[in-house]
């Protein structure tokens, strides 16, 4: 755990009050309040029975205190504490316990003195490639561990990856993730969760995703390392979904002419659209990384310290945090869509709809948290579910966010040909199903991939792939 953390962010003595360190947590001491989120709060804490500082996790009073379920919650977060502690890797930020005190949740970390990868990146230093590579070796490693155990991060980004020392990294986050949109997530890990300029396509399509999306932020993240720049520049939201959807960034080696042209193929399948295109593990991609190293005249060079890059930086422009990527949902949205919005909020808490959206609004900058940060003031689990699928409903349909659209890429003709292949299976469904799937596919395998999830029996979804790759082979679908 780091005290310069973007999801957490320092302290500055506003409403601090709110979450005054508690004395104690369990058998941890409590020094003083280091970081405040959107949601959460983080102590420096001490272990006295081991001595060693700790970092401690909550999530803010004003949260638990909107949240009527709160077994329920206490439940999730026991469940993701437990989930991020079976991650035990050299780079990854270690859980040592989880505690419950005075119905509040505490999830107690390994505390790390260190900047973020972020620094690095913001300052657009080049590292020597063989560094890179190193870096890329120990954040896909940590990666690889995590989807081995079961737990992918959802948040993969600069911001949550430390340089405690001049070449090691360490991943911090695990588990936490989910909570950075409360309730957002589905079980069975869908939602639109994550940074924007490290979300995946399936993330910001809504679909379901695994371990591919966080590779798919790894590549992002390799790209900035060998070029300083951003592979989808954009100054908002809606930009960024097009370019991320329908365009395909520079080759790496256009921007640095020196890089082998190996690691243009590799950058290539690192940021496929479609995850059965893009490396399916962590290792595929750390040996793809190797062999295409392997290919580049070996010479010995310095190592830069990240230590001494991960002080103070100056934000660019195409940085989220002076772009007007940060822009307010109260900027972006249609003045139909606010409407919509509060008259949706105000079926569940009544008048004060138009206060509460007004100033959740003011702060929100991307979808997910404006709806996270309104469900929270609904009481009941089924208020708040049927609230959120209808305000999903009015964010996609507002031109500001749901401005870019995934290019067609299943035609009329891919429709028909899977429906006459579901149709046998599932009846009269079947049309409205791959009519539905098309408006989100992000390729014909994906494509496919999704109609066979919608069938229950194991054996009649491998008629159906197998039926789909005869045709595919014989030309049939395009």
């Amino acid at each position: 755990m780091s005290t310069d953390e973007n999801n957490w962010s320092a302290a500055d003595g506003n409403g601090i009050g709110r979450d005054a360190a508690p004395e104690t947590v369990g058998k941890y001491r409590v020094d003083d309040i280091i970081g405040r989120g959107a949601i959460g709060v983080v102590y420096k804490g001490f272990d006295p029975h081991i001595c060693r500082p700790v970092a401690i996790k909550s999530l803010r009073s004003e949260v638990l205190e909107g949240v009527e379920d709160q077994a329920s919650l206490l439940a999730r977060f026991a469940a993701e504490a437990r989930s991020a502690g079976r991650c035990q890797h050299p780079n990854i930020v270690t859980v040592y316990d989880y505690v419950e005190q005075d119905e509040t949740p505490f999830i107690i970390m390994e505390f790390v003195e260190a900047g973020t990868l972020e620094k690095v990146t913001r300052s657009r230093t080049l590292l020597p490639l063989p560094q890179v590579g190193e870096v890329m070796v120990q954040l896909l490693g940590a990666l690889g561990h995590a989807h081995e155990k079961g737990v992918i991060h959802r948040d993969v980004k600069p911001a949550n990856i430390l340089c405690p020392a001049a070449t090691s990294i360490k991943v911090t986050d695990f588990g936490v993730a989910r909570f950075q949109n409360l309730g957002l997530t589905r079980d069975g890990g869908g939602g639109a969760i994550g940074t924007p300029n490290y979300m995946s396509p399936e993330q910001f399509l809504g679909r379901e995703v695994d371990g591919r999306a966080d590779l798919f932020a790894a590549g992002i993240i390799m790209y900035q390392l060998l070029t300083g720049a951003k592979p989808y520049p954009a100054d908002d939201i809606p930009s960024l979904m097009n370019k991320l959807l329908n365009e395909s960034p520079p080759p790496v080696s256009q921007l640095r002419p020196e890089l082998p042209l190996a690691l243009d193929a590799l950058m290539i399948r690192a940021l496929e659209r479609n995850p059965t295109d893009r490396f399916q593990t962590a290792g595929d991609f750390i040996r793809a990384l190797e062999d295409a190293l392997q290919r580049t005249t070996a010479a010995s060079v310095e190592r830069i310290d990240l230590t001494r890059l991960t002080g103070a930086s100056t934000p660019h422009a195409n940085d989220a945090s002076s772009s007007t990527m940060s822009r307010t949902m109260l900027e972006k949205l249609a003045p139909a869509t606010l409407h919509g919005l509060e008259e949706t909020l105000a079926r569940a808490i009544g008048p004060i709809a138009r206060f509460v959206l007004a100033r959740e609004a003011k702060t929100a900058t991307d979808p997910d948290k404006l709806i996270a940060a309104l469900e929270v003031q609904i009481s009941g689990h089924g208020e708040a579910e049927r609230f959120r699928k209808a305000a999903e409903i009015w964010l996609r349909d507002d031109r500001g966010v749901a401005g870019a659209q995934l290019s067609a890429v299943i035609s009329d003709a891919d429709k028909r040909a899977a429906t006459e292949l579901l149709l046998p299976i599932i009846g009269p469904l079947a049309q409205v199903i791959a009519e539905r799937e098309a408006a989100t596919a992000i390729g014909i395998e994906d494509y496919y991939e999704h109609l066979a999830r919608k069938i229950s029996n194991a054996e009649d979804r491998a008629k159906f792939l197998a039926a789909y790759r005869k045709s595919a082979r014989a030309g049939g679908s395009t």
